[in-house]
Order: C-alpha cells, then sequence, then structure tokens
C-alpha cells in the first residue's frame, strides 16, 4: 500500500519539482528538440551525405542536400539542419494527436509500470506493476479507486488539463528558440546517424529561467539520415546555472538523455528518458531531480476520446506474468 502511495506522489507532483521537470523536458524539445524532426520538403539527407561525413576530418562539416532538381545540391551547415529539424517539429506538433502507451519509470529504488492514454479532458493513466510484479487484489482496488476519483473531480482534471497545455505551450516557445541558442558542428556518423555537437551560443541571450538552463547545455544529438528525424540526444549542463546571483537558487549540476522512436508514418515519439539535476535553492534548500522513463507500444487513439472511453482502454490490458525491472538502457 505505501508502494501505491509513492506512485500517486508522482500523480500530483508539486509546483517545484513541476517546474524542474519542465526545465529538463524543455531540455528535450529545445535541444533537439524534444521531439524530433522532420526535414523540411524537399531537403533530404542522402547516404552520399553520410559517406562524406564518414570520411571528413572537419568539424564543421557540410551535408550535401538534393534539392527538387536532382541535377542541383547545395551544402547544408549543422546549424540549416538543425533549424530544418525544428520547423519540422513545431509543424507537426500543430496536429495535435493523442496516443496511448506504456511507461516503466523508476522512483527511489522501485519501478512503476503505468499505462497511460491522452483525452480530450487530459491525461489519466493506470498503474500496472511494481518491480516487475502484477498488482495484488487489493492494490488494483486502491488504484482503481484513484483513478475513479480523478475522473469525478472536474477541478483536478482541469488543473491535469492545464499543466499539459502549458508544458506544450514551453516546449512550443523553446523550440523557436533552438536555431538561435546553440552552435552546431557536424560530428562524423554513428550507426549510419548523422552526429551533430551543439554547445552554448556566447551570442544568445537566454530570455528565461528556462532558457538559461538549456542554454547551459552541450553534448551531441543524432539524426536519421534517411528521415531526416532526431533519434537521440545527450546533453551535460557545462555551466552552473544562478538565480538571482545565486542568492534565489542555482542548479550545479544536470545530465539530459532523450531517445526518440518512429511509431507511425512520419510520427515520431519520446521512448526513452533520462534525466538528473541538481542543485540549491532559497534557504539552501537541496534539490534533486532525477526522472527514468521508458515508453513504449504506442498507439494512436481518437483526437476527441472521452474520459469514460479512455478507462475502459485503461481496463483492457492485462500485465504479463512478473519480470524482472531493467536496470539501465
Amino acid at each position: 500500500m505505501n508502494k501505491l502511495r509513492t506512485d500517486n506522489m508522482l500523480f500530483r507532483t508539486g509546483p517545484a519539482i513541476r517546474k524542474l521537470f519542465f526545465l529538463f523536458l524543455l531540455t528535450a524539445g529545445s535541444l533537439f528538440v524534444v521531439t524530433a524532426m522532420h526535414a523540411l520538403p524537399g531537403m533530404l539527407v542522402g547516404e552520399s551525405s553520410v559517406a562524406q561525413l564518414a570520411s571528413s576530418h572537419r568539424s564543421a562539416a557540410t551535408v550535401s542536400v538534393a534539392r527538387q532538381n536532382p541535377g542541383q545540391s547545395y551544402t547544408q551547415t549543422a546549424g540549416e539542419l538543425v533549424a530544418s529539424v525544428v520547423a519540422n517539429e513545431l509543424a507537426d506538433r500543430e496536429q495535435l494527436r493523442k496516443w496511448i502507451w506504456m511507461i516503466e519509470k523508476r522512483v527511489g529504488k522501485e519501478t512503476f509500470t503505468e499505462e497511460q492514454v491522452e483525452t480530450r479532458d487530459g491525461p489519466i493513466y493506470r498503474l500496472l506493476a511494481i518491480d516487475g510484479a502484477a498488482l495484488s487484489p487489493s492494490q488494483r482496488q486502491q488504484d482503481d479507486a484513484r483513478l475513479g476519483h480523478l475522473l469525478n473531480d472536474p477541478g483536478l482534471l482541469l488543473k491535469l488539463k492545464q499543466a499539459q497545455d502549458d508544458d506544450e505551450l514551453k516546449l512550443q516557445r523553446l523550440l523557436s528558440v533552438m536555431p538561435h541558442a546553440f552552435l552546431y558542428d557536424y560530428d562524423g556518423v554513428e550507426q549510419n546517424l548523422i552526429r551533430v555537437k551543439f554547445r552554448p551560443d556566447p551570442n544568445y541571450t537566454p530570455p528565461t529561467y528556462e532558457a538559461r538552463v538549456i542554454h547551459s547545455l552541450a553534448g551531441t544529438i543524432l539524426i536519421d539520415s534517411d528521415r531526416n528525424r532526431l533519434t537521440k540526444v545527450v546533453g551535460q549542463l557545462v555551466n552552473r546555472v544562478e538565480f538571482g546571483y545565486g542568492l534565489l537558487g542555482r542548479i550545479d549540476s544536470g545530465n539530459v538523455e532523450f531517445g526518440r522512436v518512429e511509431v507511425g508514418p512520419q510520427q515520431w515519439k519520446t521512448a526513452f528518458i533520462n534525466i538528473h539535476f541538481s542543485g540549491r535553492v532559497v534557504l539552501f534548500k537541496t534539490i534533486s531531480k532525477d526522472q527514468y522513463e521508458r515508453r513504449s507500444d504506442f498507439r494512436l487513439v481518437a483526437s476527441d476520446l472521452s474520459l469514460s472511453d479512455a478507462k475502459d482502454l485503461l481496463g483492457s490490458r492485462v500485465f504479463p506474468a512478473a519480470q524482472s525491472p531493467k536496470t539501465g538502457q
């Protein structure tokens, strides 16, 4: 029962942790645009580009990109490639698709398996297992009661939906500034994926605290050269971030890793999240943010899915026999 209480705390994340989560999710979107990106029409990276990168020894290499006329080509810088990815990500987000998926998340020493679905009224989830073991009858009854209470509380549902909408708006704003916040360089290839290094652009002035955190990251991104989509992001905080000259707080260290997968034609979703940030806030209170999630079995649902239909979907899955939780990627 205590384990379920721990899980429920995730559902009612406090504003301080929620804000930090955005700092990191934002990183997803920013850096690499939390969401991978599809190249602009008529700008596809060909196999010859991968070969060119593999043989190049310059960090500022260029990619040969074919235009609509096969007889013409031009060189695209790493920054231009990322900009095209951002543009396509923003366009893709406007479609507002809704999904149902499985989540395996680690909280402390425990691993929770959930199924989550997006509805027109906001996201809801159902707990399926703890540490790889299906819930006992009493645990199932408790989680069903939690879900039932949520569906009958319009105020709580509204808060969850508003939080989700705010997240989307923040990511959209950050995506639009990403081409300007970093300097990018080609860094060869990795398993037929184009590798791009990024680092803070000293000429960029972050307009918000969230943007300051993102701007302090450096690392690499991997892009599918055939689909021109982002598949992986790895970033590390290279500069300590202070708020109010350190009087209000600071973030001392941080690591962010995201993985993206194709779930349908020109449809990509975040399948892996591994985040760690630590620092201090007012009154020298230590803060730490750890998030580890693996997402799978993405299925498209109706864009106007109701809560009652969503509940039926969540109740249709039977968790398999006990299985050992993963301990790393």
